[in-house]
């Protein structure tokens, strides 16, 4: 499993990044329509009707977007305020969201870093162009230069961020050159989101060593081990006690068939592959140059 956490400059298009990725097979998790979700939440309307009056409101009873983004984007105490009621709830859900998946997810989080990267993302990601670009692009949305600056005084210095992200997406391309750049990515991704352990048994030593070589001569397992175990079996109610060997290794899911023929080949029925949902990130990394494919 792999998680990207997304984030970026006001307008830099980071929906746009999450957008391609998910037609490339990404599951996508976006903070702002948990975060529109949450304004339909009766306590959270409350509490913001009782501090800001009916003016936060449209006539149908729920929250008028424009009207809260005035007062936030105006008073830093109200910024405060409106983050510590949503953004906890959002991190809970969408920290749920997150342990239900599998594979790769892309988490779409404007203040990732303003907020501290959650345990669960395994790789950062920050989307960036230039004020001009933002400024086209956002024609639509009727934000001026004034109003990205509003937004963007209560957020870390861009530079800062950049710098700390895994991956920095510079979206100042045309839309083909930007797909073409993120399809690069998303096939180092989807390898790292599909790490594995496979391990294979034989009461024979010797099997396994055979296997072994071939297996890391195809470049598609790493950092292969051989070790003893202790069995313990009972049958018609007798405790025996046998010696077999494991082997193991690190691949990807998608070796998992070619895998399997080779063993099979090499007289070794019993083997199992595991999917693997946390990494360390240089174990990570290193493995993306050690398997091929």
């Amino acid at each position: 499993m792999l998680v990207l956490g997304v984030t970026g400059d006001v307008g830099a298009g980071k929906s746009t990044v999450s957008r391609i990725w998910k037609s490339l097979g990404a599951s996508i998790i976006d903070a702002d329509v948990l975060a529109h979700e949450a304004w339909k939440d009766s306590t959270v309307l409350r509490r913001a009707s009782e501090r800001w009056g009916s003016q936060v409101l449209l006539s149908n009873g729920q929250i008028n977007p424009s009207a809260v983004a005035s007062i936030v984007f105006s008073d830093s105490s109200e910024y405060e305020w409106v983050c510590s009621m949503l953004h906890p709830t959002i991190r809970m859900e969408m920290e749920r969201q997150v342990t239900s998946l599998n594979g790769w997810v892309v988490a779409e989080i404007p203040l990732l870093f303003e907020n501290g990267v959650p345990w669960w993302i395994d790789f950062t990601v920050y989307v960036t162009a230039p004020l001009e670009l933002r400024l086209a692009r956002n024609e639509v949305r009727g934000w001026t230069k004034e109003e990205i600056e509003r937004r963007e005084r209560f957020l870390r210095n861009a530079d800062e961020k950049a710098e700390e992200a895994d991956l920095v997406v510079r979206n100042d391309v045309s839309i083909h050159d930007l797909e073409q750049s993120l399809s690069r990515y998303a096939a180092m991704f989807k390898k790292m989101a599909a790490f594995c352990e496979i391990r294979a048994y034989s009461s024979h030593e010797l099997i396994l060593r055979k296997a072994a070589i071939r297996l890391g001569a195809s470049g598609l397992v790493s950092r292969i081990e051989i070790e003893p175990l202790t069995n313990a079996l009972v049958q018609g109610g007798t405790l025996s006690m046998g010696k077999r060997y494991m082997m193991r290794g690190y691949s990807c899911e998608f070796h998992w068939p070619s895998l399997e023929k080779m063993l099979y080949e090499e007289s070794i029925e019993d083997a199992e592959c595991y999917a693997l949902r946390r990494l360390s990130r240089p174990l990570r990394n290193n493995l993306v140059e050690e398997i091929v494919g």
